[in-house]
């Protein structure tokens, strides 16, 4: 299990902002975002300690060759 302090709180993606929500069962935090229009991609955005950003669809795990940027609180 991570430390879920560890992990940013809040991070944006292609402009949509996304929310820390808990982590999950390989090592990373997930996090959703109420901007993004998307149900693929606005819920389960998993973060990991690499930096890596993956998203589930159909019960799958992806990565997503995405970047993202840390919101400052």
């Amino acid at each position: 299990m991570p430390d879920l302090a560890l992990f940013p709180s809040r991070i944006t993606i292609d402009g949509f902002v996304y929310d820390k929500q808990g982590y999950n069962d390989i090592g990373g935090v997930f996090y959703n975002s109420k901007d993004n229009p998307s149900d693929i991609t606005s819920k389960f955005i998993s973060l990991y300690p690499d930096g890596k950003l993956t998203y589930l669809f159909d019960g799958l795990e992806f990565i997503w060759n995405k970047d993202f940027q840390v919101v400052k609180s």
